[in-house]
């Protein structure tokens, strides 16, 4: 019963369509309260997104405790500008969160996130790991936000944010009004799709291919205090054309750093 409960209320918060029992005929993806988790089913579409293992955000999997976790070497810490352990930690607004997975392990490592996600559902399923994983490490909990919104209009309001008169910002973000680091993670160029995971083909389905990730980065230069970080494949162009301030390799991944344009 109390389950049933919390898919209804669901539902509701989400203005979708409230099923007792699923049904694949007439319906794409099915958002599914289970004892476990929240899991998304897609029963429509693309076939090759169809059956197979339900989608779910899953942040207990991530390495978050052993040396190599726990490291200031990764590229993604370098990239926000955490050097010693004795620097403090940024503040960071993921402009992208997706599955959240960059977002909680900077919340790991000592930052404030806010993550922003603008698909109601995958924020929802976000928001469903976030807390999941947070009874494992309350501290990390603590220290992540998520809000479901449009990033650019979100940066944009908060671009031009004055102090009681705009009331209408979402409580969580009150404490990302200057936030040092905006994070951006668009899908990457359109490459050797078959080799996505299934959870991203699923996520690229869902949201696009972040055609205005460019527009995005703009804004985000105008909020960040101190930077803006952007995640690339190694072998793709830098977003919009923009030469980085500098860059951190991983194996397949880099992270370009820009000089925030900020002038507050």
């Amino acid at each position: 019963m109390a389950l049933f409960k919390t898919a209804a209320q669901l539902a509701a918060d989400l203005n979708l369509p409230f099923l007792e029992k699923p049904q694949k005929q007439g319906q794409q993806v099915l958002l599914v309260a289970t004892p476990e988790r929240l899991e998304m089913r897609i029963v429509g579409g693309p076939a090759a997104l169809r059956g197979g293992r339900p989608i779910a955000a899953d942040l207990s999997k991530l390495d978050t405790s052993s040396s190599f976790g726990r490291s200031l070497k990764q590229p993604i810490v370098k990239a926000v500008g955490i050097r010693r352990k004795s620097d403090p930690r940024p503040t960071v607004i993921d402009a992208t969160a997706g599955y959240g997975e960059d977002a909680w392990l900077l919340a790991a490592m000592g930052c404030h996130v806010l993550a922003v996600e603008r698909n109601k559902v995958v924020a929802t399923l976000l928001r469903d790991a976030v807390l999941r994983a947070g009874t494992r490490h309350p501290d990390f909990l603590a220290r992540m936000r998520v809000v479901q919104a449009n990033s650019i209009s979100l940066l944009g309001r908060i671009r031009s944010h004055i102090p009681g008169r705009d009331k209408d910002l979402p409580p969580d973000v009150e404490d990302f009004l200057h936030a040092d680091v905006v994070f951006v993670d668009p899908m990457f160029p359109p490459g050797r799709k078959a080799a996505e995971r299934k959870p991203l083909k699923v996520l690229r389905w869902l949201v696009g291919d972040d055609q205005d990730a460019e527009q995005l980065l703009e804004v985000a230069l105008r909020v960040a205090r101190h930077r803006v970080v952007v995640k690339r494949p190694n072998k793709a162009n830098p977003l919009g054309g923009h030469k980085p301030t500098t860059t951190h390799k991983g194996k397949a991944l880099r992270y370009d750093v820009y000089a925030s344009t900020n002038d507050d």
